[in-house]
C-alpha cells in the first residue's frame, strides 16, 4: 500500500508539471487574446477619463468634478437606502415600459413583416410617431396625465415602440427563408419553422435594436422625471441642480449609465449570443 500511494503521488506530480507546462505555453496566446478583446475598450475608456480629468483641471471642481470625486459621490448614493429607491424607480419604469413597447410594437411589427397589407398600412403611422420629438411627448403626457408614473410609462413606450416596430419588421424581412424551406423539406410544421428557425433569426437581429431602445428609454425616463418631478433619477437631478450640487448630479448620471450597461450586458448581450449560436455552428 505505501508503494502504491508513493506511485500515485509521483503520477500526480508529473501530471501537475505537465499542466503547468501547458499553461506556460498557452499564457502568451491567452494574453494576446485578452489584449485584442479588452485593449481597445480600455484605451477608449482611458481616453475619455483623461479628457474628463483635463476638463476638471482646466475649469475646477465647481464646474466639472474629477472622475474620482464623481465615483465617490456615486458610492455615497449607493450607501443609502434612498439612493437605491431612486435608482430602482427609474430602472423599473424603463424595464416595464420597454416590455409594453415590445409586446405592442413587436407584435405589430411581426404581423407587418409577414403581411404586406399591414406593413403598408402602418408605415405612415410609424413615420409620424418617429418624427415627433421625445420632448414633445414629455410635454403632451404632462398635460394629458399630469405628473404621474403612468405618464412616464406612456412616454417611454410611445417613444421606443416605433423603433421596436421598425426593427421587428426589418428582422422579419431580412431573415434567411432558405432555412425555413430546409426545415419544411425535413417535415417540420409551420409552427416549428417559425418557432425553431425564423424566431431565432428575428430575435438575433432585433437584439441590437432593443439595445438602442433601452438607451433611449433611459434618456426619456430621466427627462420625464426631471420635468414632472416624479421620484427617480430625473427628480434627483432636478434637486441637485437646485442645490448647485454638481458632484451629486454627475454621480446620478454615472449610475444611470451603469444601470443601462448592466441591463445590456447582463440580459441583452447574453440573449443575443444564445439565440445566435446557430450562426457559429460549423465555423
Amino acid at each position: 500500500m505505501p508503494g502504491c500511494m508513493a506511485f500515485e503521488t509521483r503520477i500526480n506530480r508529473i501530471s501537475l508539471r505537465e499542466r503547468l507546462g501547458e499553461w506556460r505555453e498557452m499564457a502568451p496566446l491567452l494574453l494576446l487574446d485578452a489584449v485584442k478583446r479588452f485593449g481597445p475598450p480600455a484605451l477608449g475608456l482611458a481616453l475619455f477619463l483623461g479628457i474628463w480629468q483635463a476638463g476638471h483641471m482646466a475649469y475646477g471642481g465647481f464646474i466639472l468634478p474629477s472622475p474620482v470625486q464623481t465615483v465617490q459621490a456615486a458610492f455615497g448614493v449607493l450607501a443609502t437606502a434612498d439612493g437605491w429607491i431612486i435608482l430602482g424607480a427609474t430602472v423599473a419604469r424603463v424595464v416595464l415600459a420597454l416590455a409594453i413597447s415590445l409586446i405592442i410594437g413587436g407584435f405589430l411589427g411581426l404581423m407587418a413583416g409577414y403581411v404586406e397589407f399591414i406593413r403598408q398600412m402602418l408605415a405612415p403611422v410609424a413615420t409620424i410617431l418617429l418624427g415627433i420629438p421625445a420632448t414633445a411627448w414629455v410635454i403632451l403626457t404632462m398635460i394629458w396625465f399630469g405628473p404621474s408614473h403612468g405618464s412616464i410609462l406612456f412616454t417611454i413606450s410611445i417613444v421606443t415602440g416605433p423603433i421596436l416596430y421598425i426593427g421587428m419588421v426589418d428582422a422579419v424581412l431580412t431573415r434567411d427563408r432558405r432555412l425555413e424551406e430546409m426545415a419544411a423539406a425535413f417535415g417540420a410544421s409551420i409552427w416549428a419553422q417559425f418557432a425553431r428557425v425564423a424566431l431565432r433569426q428575428i430575435i438575433a437581429t432585433l437584439a441590437p435594436v432593443f439595445g438602442i431602445a433601452l438607451a433611449l428609454g433611459f434618456k426619456v425616463a430621466i427627462m420625464s422625471e426631471l420635468v414632472s418631478n416624479v421620484a427617480g433619477i430625473g427628480a434627483a437631478l432636478a434637486k441637485s441642480r437646485a442645490h448647485m450640487d454638481i458632484d451629486m448630479a454627475l454621480a446620478y448620471v454615472v449610475l444611470a449609465v451603469m444601470g443601462l450597461l448592466a441591463i445590456e450586458h447582463g440580459i441583452i448581450r447574453p440573449m443575443q449570443r444564445r439565440v445566435g449560436q446557430w450562426k457559429r455552428v460549423g465555423l
